[in-house]
């Protein structure tokens, strides 16, 4: 067994086989069921499930709540997908979790079944971690879709869908509609669910699937003014769903368990989250941010633009990608809307990198007169920043993958 500080992270994604979610029940039940007893909010999306996620962390920790997170993926350190109390959990705590389930994944094997898969592994330490926490509330993140995820095995007592795009279609559909069938797949018999619903045809099929299960639905359309202070136009709009949220949960009595209302406006811990990756701030004029489908990184240009027009400066972009997006319309998202003056490449340290010539040859393509290609991030990293001049703002973008490389070398110069 391997015993390093990093098991399981050698597990193969998928492992050998996907288990149904029946499959995870059942072997959830086998661990004693500890997700039965906590209190879920499970979410689900293609963008902006995270940061949901974040913002209703710190709101419940601000209210005196204690609160488990669950998210994937992670940037630097796995222990990054399982926090409690917005903290990654203790070597100590994640090793003994992942010992049990390896356990009972070794008998699960001898009877026949299929050991868990690399996202069902570190569920299944989740749902233990946060039961041995005694944790108050859990913020669940799906993985991949919803309908068939793991987590979907759950009871919880709100659902979330935020906003959906293409993304993973090959698994998910060929339609936004598809792809919104497949998420809504978590909404549950009578427990209420809170959704965006600003693209229409997505909404109405959540709203019809709400409506099918008996599932009270609020469908969020508008932004809160109240999230101004937020420097991108998709940070507004997760916020106001989170806030969403946050209110109907405070009429839930078996949550509260009797604690006072906090006196903190939901806004005050908006402004006190600090989401890793995700229009991230790390040196002045210089930003990271993890959007990495067509719609996320339209997102990410839209505040980049805003605030190189607020600054008077002009954008630089280092960037990667993994290979199975489209790249060439993420390259045409990056190249027409950001309009780059220089981008440096680099191919990911990941057996899913997506080429860094063949990025660069359609960045070029795209009229990008300056391009620089680099034979790892931590390189290109080290280049761009040295090169960015004062006129100049600097994104690292394109990828989670990128993001959680970028923040390795920054602690390894530390």
């Amino acid at each position: 067994m391997n015993t390093g500080k990093h098991f399981p992270e050698d597990l193969p994604m998928w492992g050998d086989k996907k288990n149904s979610v029946p499959e995870v029940r059942r072997f959830l039940d086998r661990l004693g069921a500890p997700d039965r007893q906590l209190k879920i909010i499970h979410v689900a999306g293609t963008n902006g499930k995270g940061s949901v996620c974040a913002y209703l962390t710190q709101a419940f920790l601000d209210a005196g709540l204690r609160t488990g997170t669950f998210i994937s993926p992670h940037l630097v350190d796995i222990r990054e997908r399982i926090l409690i109390d917005n903290v990654p959990v203790s070597p100590e705590r994640f090793q003994a979790a992942a010992e049990r389930v390896k356990l009972l994944g070794e008998q699960w094997e001898k009877e026949g079944g299929s050991f868990p898969a690399y996202f069902e592994f570190l569920f299944y330490m989740a749902m233990l971690i946060f039961q041995e926490a005694d944790v108050d509330v859990v913020m669940l993140e799906t993985g991949l879709g919803g309908r068939l995820d793991a987590t979907n095995s759950c009871a919880p007592i709100m659902t979330v869908i935020t906003s959906i795009s293409l993304d993973h279609m090959q698994y998910l559909g060929d339609t936004v509609e598809k792809i919104a069938a497949e998420k809504a797949g978590i909404i549950k018999p009578g427990v209420p669910i809170v959704y965006d619903a600003r693209r229409a045809g997505t909404a109405e099929v959540i709203r019809r699937q709400a409506e099918l299960m008996g599932a009270p639905a609020l469908a969020v359309k508008d932004i809160e003014e109240s999230f101004s202070f937020l420097p991108a136009r998709y940070m507004r709009e997760n916020a106001t769903l989170a806030k969403r949220v946050f209110e109907l949960l405070k009429k839930q009595p078996e949550l509260w368990q009797g604690r006072k209302d906090s006196a903190q406006l939901f806004e005050d811990s908006v402004r006190r989250t600090h989401w890793a990756g995700r229009m991230d701030e790390i040196y002045p004029n210089v930003f990271l941010d993890g959007g990495h489908n067509e719609d996320g990184v339209r997102a990410m240009t839209e505040a980049a633009r805003g605030l190189c027009e607020a600054r008077r400066k002009k954008p630089v972009l280092l960037t990667s990608a993994v290979s199975d997006k489209d790249l060439r319309h993420v390259v045409a998202a990056f190249s027409e809307a950001l309009q780059p003056v220089r981008v440096y490449v680099a191919p990911l340290d990941s057996y899913r990198a997506a080429d860094a010539s063949e990025l660069a040859r359609l960045y070029r393509t795209d009229g990008v007169a300056d391009v620089r290609e680099y034979a790892s991030v931590a390189e290109a990293w080290r280049r761009a920043r040295a090169e960015r001049s004062e006129d100049e703002i600097l994104f690292g973008a394109g990828s989670l993958y990128l993001v959680g490389e970028i923040l390795a070398a920054e602690r390894s110069q530390k």
